[in-house]
């Protein structure tokens, strides 16, 4: 699969708009859209982490399309609603699932 296609699919997942991601990584919407609009057009390898890492993806997934740890697709609607909290919130869920964490693997769950 092209980086086209993957980057359409992401978006089109995460319900994001093309214009939307130009904004959050401050490219501009013509050079985004000629991304999705022409086989041959590829980012280059600063525009592409950018890319990446605002939509939670690696770029290994946007230019190769293997998949990656299906955690991060089943957990993102969570991680965007955890990261909308206080920071003192936050706090309070990362003590909570650390205790957890150390309360499984003693128990070798």
């Amino acid at each position: 699969m092209s980086f086209k296609y993957n980057l359409k699919n992401e978006l089109e997942y995460q319900d994001i708009q093309l214009k939307e991601l130009s904004g959050r990584i401050g490219v501009p919407y013509g050079t985004i859209l000629s991304y999705v609009n022409h086989q041959e057009c590829i980012p280059n390898v600063y525009i592409g982490y950018k890319i990446a890492k605002e939509l939670n993806v690696t770029l290994e997934y946007l230019v190769t399309g293997k998949p990656e740890d299906n955690y991060i697709r089943q957990y993102l609607p969570l991680y965007k609603e955890l990261i909308s909290l206080s920071p003192s919130v936050i706090k309070s869920f990362e003590k909570i699932i650390h205790s957890y964490y150390e309360l499984y693997k003693n128990k070798g769950v």
